[in-house]
């Protein structure tokens, strides 16, 4: 349902760029993995492994993000 709020409201204020989607709907994924109950096990490690990836597409955004504003061309 949060997804969905942020989508909406993205969307309401105009914003086009899917990176920005993208890096918000990952922030809420790891908020509300953090704040869940404890997980079993099996889940905690797919849970790991999915916050990983999620990090490092968020980092990856982040800094294109960054080197465009300091000027650096970017591919």
């Amino acid at each position: 349902m949060l997804y969905a709020v942020i989508i909406a409201f993205l969307a309401y204020l105009g914003v086009g760029d899917i990176a920005i989607y993208i890096s918000l709907i990952i922030l809420v994924y790891l908020v509300t993995i953090v704040t869940a109950h404890p997980l079993p096990p099996g889940m905690r490690r797919v849970s790991t492994v999915i916050t990983v990836v999620l990090v490092a597409i968020f980092l990856y955004f982040a800094i294109i993000r960054i080197l465009e504003i300091l000027g650096v061309p970017v591919l």
